[in-house]
């Protein structure tokens, strides 16, 4: 019989994988609390209209890449490749635009892409990211990429930095979007079949290929910067600012657009170590709001990508835990480990006891396994003594304790643990 296998591109995320998880989960959350962020969830399905409106119908991940479907009633819908639609579109449909004047949303989960499998990328992924709703000052740039700083930060990310650019405001960008279809135009012949369409439909997104011919011919391309109006140099200027002030390692990289349609203004990539692939992204979208129906809100987000994230982390999980492991020999022992599990837990102690008729040395083997740091022993002799028997699993040593204190003792000796 064949065994079943999981589908390309999907991975699983086994017991001790998501002990790492969680501990990053975790500190991403804890500091976007600090900035003011709540979170939200949205479904993971939405109609691929909102997609092809958002990211744009002609992009790689329109065009290539999503995962849609039509459902019993007809209806095109498709399993969300990116968070940033979804929570516009939540927003939207909910009173949150005219509850207050900032916004600020933090989200988390599973996002789907018919990309090419490779080191760090599938195509059902994990994304964490945030969005910020109201804000137009540049200060409010130079914080939602502080905040990315003080997350990577913290999780001890080993050589990091921040790649920016502008993209200016809408008229600044169709401006650049002319010269560039202009300059491209004498080096078609040279671009890849990819961006020799591009050309024109979307002739920015031939400065993201990652063709190397088209990347060396666009290292010469014309810089945005020299197109910027008054008020979008004003504005870069400023997110610079914030972010000399803030220490914030960075680098201007001209030819930095990102792949999606609805950035404005400000955007930015997050890199690690010598990994290409950059770890987080984001920018300005100062019009999808209004793009997807809504008022004329300014907004700005970053999305990391989990699975980048967790590979460039050193993985400091120790292999014992603080937790209790009951070994009962014989059932009036089993009877009274029950009773010393349950208090354990009531205590908030993690427990585990072993209910299989096994000798000794095998419960000791599976304890170890286990990763237990503790390990409670019970038999006839202990049960005759009213006794347990407490070892530490680390370093062999055990002790006797009388019954009635078990429970006292136990407890001192996990928090003694605690870091």
């Amino acid at each position: 019989m064949n065994r079943y296998k999981k589908v390309r591109g999907m991975h699983d995320l086994l017991p001790y994988e998501t002990e790492k998880w969680q501990s990053v989960e975790r500190t991403l959350m804890d500091v976007a609390r600090l900035y003011g962020y709540k979170e939200i969830r949205v479904p993971v399905i939405e109609e691929r209209a909102l997609f092809e409106r958002s990211i744009g119908s002609s992009t790689d991940i329109i065009a290539k890449e999503i995962y849609s479907f039509k459902d019993r009633k007809g209806r095109d819908l498709a399993l969300r490749p990116e968070g940033t639609a979804s929570v516009v579109r939540a927003f939207l449909e909910s009173e949150m635009p005219y509850a207050r004047k900032i916004t600020k949303l933090y989200y988390y989960g599973q996002m789907f892409r018919y990309d090419r499998p490779q080191k760090g990328r599938y195509r059902q992924f994990y994304q964490f990211g945030t969005e910020l709703f109201g804000g137009a000052d540049p200060f409010f740039d130079g914080e939602v990429i502080e905040m990315l700083n003080a997350m990577v930060k913290n999780l001890n990310l080993p050589g990091y930095f921040f790649s920016i650019n502008t993209l200016g405001c809408p008229q600044c960008k169709i401006r650049y979007t002319g010269i560039i279809r202009e300059w491209m135009s004498g080096r078609r012949n040279k671009l890849c079949n990819d961006c020799q369409i591009r050309l024109e439909t979307a002739p920015l997104r031939i400065l993201d290929c990652k063709n190397t011919e088209c990347r060396e011919i666009t290292r010469y391309a014309p810089d945005i910067r020299e197109t910027l109006c008054e008020e979008c140099k004003r504005h870069f200027g400023q997110v610079e600012e914030y972010l000399r002030k803030a220490d914030i390692p960075y680098r201007v990289q001209p030819n930095l657009v990102r792949g999606l349609d609805y950035y404005t203004r400000t955007i930015f990539e997050m890199f690690a170590g010598d990994d290409e692939n950059a770890v987080a992204a984001g920018g300005r979208y100062d019009s999808l709001v209004s793009d997807l129906g809504g008022p004329n809100i300014p907004a700005i987000g970053f999305a990391i990508g989990m699975e980048r994230l967790l590979s460039l982390i050193k993985d400091k999980t120790k292999k014992t835990f603080n937790f209790v492991y009951c070994i009962c020999i014989g059932r009036q022992a089993k009877i009274k480990g029950i009773e010393i599990a349950r208090s354990l837990r009531d205590a908030g102690i993690i427990t585990e006891i072993d209910y299989e008729e096994r000798g000794l040395k095998s419960q000791m083997k599976e304890a170890n396994r286990s990763g237990a740091r503790w390990c409670i022993i019970l038999g006839e002799q202990e049960l005759e003594k009213n006794e347990i028997i407490i070892r530490d699993m680390v370093t062999g040593k055990q002790e006797n304790v009388a019954y009635g204190n078990y429970l006292e003792i136990g407890k001192e000796l996990i928090n003694a643990e605690k870091p």
